[in-house]
């Protein structure tokens, strides 16, 4: 029988997000899933035919209480994993931090950039640039210092759907890396830059 510890770790554990795969486990349905297997297992292990008196209302109080905290911990926990969610989510997201080096660089120049880059984290923010500013004179897209990753997707949905699923990886990927400080293995970088390959049509660059 899994124990209430386990169970919480497997919540910790399956939440997380996998970037090759893109899975995101709910995490609503996975604590209902193990809530559900908690009380099974206490019902099964709890003696119900309880004597009367004092000591069986004490009893019956413990185990209603047990209960209740049981509940505040599955309320509190997943309040808690939002709570740090949202904290991933940076607070400036639009495109004014990089508009000046969208405006002053070429696509080739940032392509450089990134492959003389000091760190692959600092690589993925000039190859997300470099894929904005190639969709941008290849007017699929056309963008403004407020714009979001979501409004640039809308963009790209209109006019090029087939790079949808490309730039999204590129936004992932820029978004982990750059805000969440993800460290990208060689497996995540191979994905990313395949995905600035299919976006960035003809561009042949060194990983």
């Amino acid at each position: 029988m899994t124990t209430f510890e386990q169970a919480m770790n497997e919540v910790l554990e399956t939440s997380r997000y996998d970037f090759l795969t893109g899975r995101r486990v709910d995490i609503r349905e996975l604590l209902g899933e193990i809530t559900g297997r908690f009380f099974t297992w206490l019902i099964n292990n709890l003696d119900f035919n309880m004597p009367t008196g004092i000591g069986g209302n004490a009893r019956t109080i413990a185990t209603i209480f047990t209960i209740i905290v049981v509940i505040l911990i599955m309320i509190a926990l997943v309040v808690l994993i939002r709570a740090y969610r949202r904290s991933r989510i940076p607070k400036r997201h639009n495109l004014q931090d990089i508009f000046e080096e969208i405006k002053n660089h070429t696509v080739d120049e940032l392509l450089e950039l990134s492959n003389t880059a000091e760190s692959r984290r600092v690589a993925v923010r000039y190859k997300y640039i470099a894929a904005i500013l190639w969709l941008n004179e290849n007017d699929i897209i056309v963008i403004e210092p407020s714009d979001t990753n979501k409004l640039i997707l809308r963009q790209i949905k209109e006019s090029a759907p087939s790079l949808v699923a490309p730039f999204s990886k590129i936004a992932e990927g820029f978004h982990l890396t750059w805000f969440g400080h993800k460290a990208f293995g060689d497996d995540d970088f191979a994905v990313f830059n395949e995905a600035v390959e299919k976006t960035i049509g003809g561009v042949i660059f060194h990983a």
